[in-house]
């Protein structure tokens, strides 16, 4: 009787762990599907977003349909599985930009019909000086862990056109001129670690930008050791912060 009860208690205390090994087992799947679940509901909702800037963009409503594209959460696009997701968003956003773009300077030129050009650039506001930084033009995300920021993201064409968009749905334009740079003690991030760490870089080009409302801003681009072409103002923010700094 007592062997029984020992073979028992041993049958039981098996049964018990094979349970909690089921139930940690499941307890895991559950995290891993919701998280997945999670992941598929966002990028259904984002892929509605982009057909109705799309929508847009047929109508001719450019400003609207790049409004509708400040919805979607930058972030999202750098996830796995968004791929696609990210092309379209990009390429919409360009052919609203192409237009807006061609209104501005259409705008520009009707307005300062006699303005001159200088060394750099032409009548309309473009130049040729990315040919030897063709690396350096292109896509950028606004690289930032702080929430309250209005920068969304930024596109530098090879003519030099500049439209940086914001969180917001509006959108600045400007001109770019690039230049070689051998600037050192540059202050940026470390956009390797996903963190707010701080780093000194060595620059490879200096952008210069002057925004439609004749601001003027200057950019130090360099290459991260992934390989991203990343671009910094080189400027303190709220003292141990960047104020800009922009990854491809």
């Amino acid at each position: 009787m007592k062997i029984k009860k020992i073979i028992l208690t041993m049958a039981l205390a098996v049964l018990a762990v094979g349970m909690a090994g089921c139930t940690a087992g499941n307890s895991a799947a559950d995290k891993n599907g919701s998280s997945s679940s999670s992941s598929n509901s966002q990028l259904a909702q984002d892929e509605v977003i982009i057909k109705d800037a799309q929508s847009l963009n047929a109508d001719g409503h450019y400003k609207a349909s790049n409004k509708k594209l400040s919805s979607i959460d930058i972030a999202d696009l750098s996830k796995k599985g968004f791929g696609s997701l990210k092309s379209e968003y990009f390429h919409l956003q360009k052919s609203n930009d192409k237009f807006l773009l061609k209104d501005n300077k259409s705008s520009k030129s009707t307005n300062n019909g006699n303005n001159t050009s200088n060394n750099n650039t032409t009548s309309t506001g473009t130049n040729n000086s990315f040919s030897s930084f063709s690396k350096f033009t292109g896509d950028y995300i606004f690289y930032n862990q702080d929430g309250d920021r209005q920068q969304s993201d930024l596109t530098i064409s090879s003519d030099g056109s500049v439209v940086q968009h914001n969180n917001d749905g509006s959108a600045f334009y400007g001109t770019a001129v690039a230049s070689g740079s051998s600037q050192s003690g540059i202050l940026s991030y470390d956009v390797t670690t996903n963190t707010n760490d701080t780093k000194k870089i060595n620059a490879n080009v200096e952008i210069d930008v002057t925004w439609d409302n004749g601001e003027h801003e200057t950019y130090y681009g360099y290459t991260s050791y992934d390989g991203d072409s990343v671009l910094t103002d080189g400027n303190s923010y709220h003292g141990d912060l960047v104020n800009e700094v922009w990854i491809q």
